[in-house]
């Protein structure tokens, strides 16, 4: 065989968990730099749909990896708020920051990103999209349409709808959220919502849909804009819940904005289900292909935070020649991210179905400092937790 188009690892997709496991690896083995290839279908910087919303641990995962997001154009956001149709409370992730979290344009932040990995030498081929996998006890070929790789071991880092995810679970019951977005101008005269803020109002509940309207304020091409949407956990599908389309589009309505006046784009959300697989022989999962926040669509820290974890399984496998991975998904089950991650899909599965106005109307209204510290102690900050753990 011809070592022209063999590595020792191809990672399939080059947004954040991708690149997250190269930089990741690029510290614990840089040996294995050359000898990996990243695939992309696309070029960046490519489209991709996003809130952009960037957590103080995803900031955390950066910092290890000596990277700062303040690189880039973003907005810092000073409050985050968590309503019922416009009245609830505000909250700040880290109470020792001045500002709640920043946003970023993620075609942006994915190219950074990218640019980073090139600097540590990484072999990056866009452009190309993966067709099929098969999986043989002596390594796994990657057929594309530009042709076949083939290598040791591969990195299923390629989203919600994972070739690789589908040659390790070739049949399982969806676990998929949805999710509309729209960008408009910064600042709609019938607004009532604060330019410096984010907002989730979970007002759509009532109405069947598992999650919230968001609308965030964020920068692009240097200019101010609002980035909105809806999400829906969709964890236990409801009957006669109001189309995602028309809940927006009343939301749309509050602020003096007509829907039709916007692009309007659409992607799934796998959300993470702790019995599911994380990797079979010579295959591992990250980032959405593996399983995101069912509570509230959060990815971004999240998709940093899988990196580490293959990365090291990465190296172990080299180092002991097994390539069985069987303890990468204890790793990630035992790891602080692992539990915010298992808590989130519980909490999705159970607040979510509590459809009663007034008992949505008391949560958001009434039970914020409830709120705030559950979501301080077992929801967030798991990547400073992990970090000292590990000292």
């Amino acid at each position: 065989m011809s070592n022209i188009n063999h590595y020792d690892i191809i990672i399939v997709g080059a947004g954040p968990a991708g690149i997250s496991t190269a930089l990741h690896l690029a510290k614990l083995a840089p040996e294995l730099v050359s000898r990996t290839l990243i695939l992309e279908k696309a070029h960046h910087p490519r489209p991709k749909l996003c809130g952009g919303g960037l957590l103080p641990d995803a900031e955390v995962v950066l910092d290890q990896l000596g990277l700062d997001v303040r690189e880039l154009p973003h907005v810092d956001v000073d409050w985050a708020r968590f309503d019922f149709d416009r009245q609830g409370f505000r909250f700040r992730p880290d109470p020792g920051r001045s500002f709640a979290f920043r946003t970023i344009r993620r075609h942006e932040f994915d190219a950074w990103l990218v640019s980073k990995a090139r600097e540590q030498g990484f072999l990056i081929q866009e452009d190309t999209c993966v067709k099929s996998i098969a999986v043989t006890a002596s390594g796994v070929t990657v057929i594309t349409d530009r042709g076949e790789y083939h290598a040791e071991l591969v990195v299923g880092a390629d989203g919600s709808n994972s070739l690789i995810r589908r040659a390790i679970i070739p049949h399982e019951a969806a676990h998929v959220a949805r999710l509309l977005e729209i960008v408009t101008e910064s600042k709609s005269e019938q607004s009532f919502h604060r330019q410096s803020d984010s907002y989730f109002d979970f007002m759509v509940v009532p109405q069947g849909i598992q999650g919230y309207v968001w609308d965030f304020p964020a920068l692009e091409q240097g200019q101010p804009v609002r980035v909105r949407g809806i999400f829906d956990a969709n964890i236990a599908p409801l009957k006669n819940s109001l189309p995602l389309r028309l809940a927006l589009q009343e939301e749309l309505e509050r602020h003096g904005l007509h829907l039709s006046d916007y692009k309007l784009e659409g992607h799934p959300i796998r959300w993470f289900d702790a019995r599911s697989l994380f990797s079979a022989h010579r295959l591992l999962l990250v980032g959405d292909a593996a399983g995101a926040d069912a509570l509230f669509g959060e990815g971004i820290s999240i998709a940093l935070g899988y990196g580490g974890f293959a990365a090291r399984a990465l190296r172990d496998a080299f180092t002991s020649r097994d390539f069985s991975f069987r303890n990468y998904k204890a790793a990630i089950l035992r790891s602080e991210m692992g539990k915010s991650l298992r808590r989130r899909t519980w909490w999705a599965g159970f607040f979510y179905r509590l459809r009663w106005s007034l008992l949505q109307r008391l949560v958001w209204r009434r039970l914020g400092p409830l709120i705030i510290w559950v979501m301080h102690h077992y929801m967030i900050g798991w990547a400073r937790r992990q970090a000292k753990r590990a000292v």
